[in-house]
């Protein structure tokens, strides 16, 4: 009876325990692949490709960002337009973007922003300059810090499950979250679902 008590103890430590480092193993693979991605060597350069392909949902992170460019363009119109024409503004967004995120959302960007070498607010603001045109200080402290920031690695700062399927990281720099990410389990498999920019928050203990 002991033994069979200890032996269920120890297959559920060792199921928990899988649980937990399932998570960070996807994302020390997708941090190795950015950093590879900027090799010299095209087979270390396709490998993180692959990597990136493996656990990056591609499809669910744009819809992601996606609305949440739609909610920018919206709150930066703000009441100009009848509230009636709200939802073909939305379709007219989703017409533009849909093609514009396959555009820049892909391995290659995903891999600079994950090494620092681009932030979100960048990779915003050049969708908004082919979908909209906006006032070019819509983004002007992004746009000159990305000018003049070196690209470097940024690090986990911290990390919590929001669910039983979302686990959420923070990276940045010397204490100051620059970026949040969202792993989504998918049966063993967790992959990248979804991107936020924190500003430079400072990291919580």
């Amino acid at each position: 009876m002991k033994k069979t008590l200890w032996a269920g103890i120890v297959v559920l430590a060792l199921i928990v325990a899988g649980y937990v480092a399932l998570p960070f193993y996807a994302m020390e693979q997708l941090q190795r692949a950015a950093q590879m991605a900027g090799a010299q060597e095209p087979e270390k350069r396709r490998e993180s490709i692959d990597t990136l392909e493996r656990y990056v949902d591609f499809p669910v992170l744009r819809d992601n960002l996606r609305v949440r460019l739609q909610e920018e363009l919206r709150s930066s119109i703000g009441n100009s337009i009848p509230q009636e024409f709200d939802e073909l503004l939305t379709a007219g967004a989703n017409f533009v973007m849909g093609p514009l995120m396959q555009q820049f959302v892909t391995p290659e960007g995903i891999a600079a922003l994950l090494r620092g070498g681009e932030d979100l607010e960048g990779m915003e603001q050049r969708l908004f300059g082919q979908y909209a045109a906006p006032d070019a200080d819509l983004y002007p402290q992004a746009q000159q810090e990305s000018e003049k920031k070196p690209e470097s690695s940024w690090r986990r700062l911290k990390w919590r499950f929001t669910d039983i399927n979302h686990l959420s990281a923070d990276y940045g720099e010397a204490d100051r979250a620059e970026l949040r990410l969202t792993m989504q389990r998918n049966g063993l498999h967790w992959q990248l679902v979804d991107i936020e920019l924190l500003n430079g928050t400072e990291a919580e203990d």
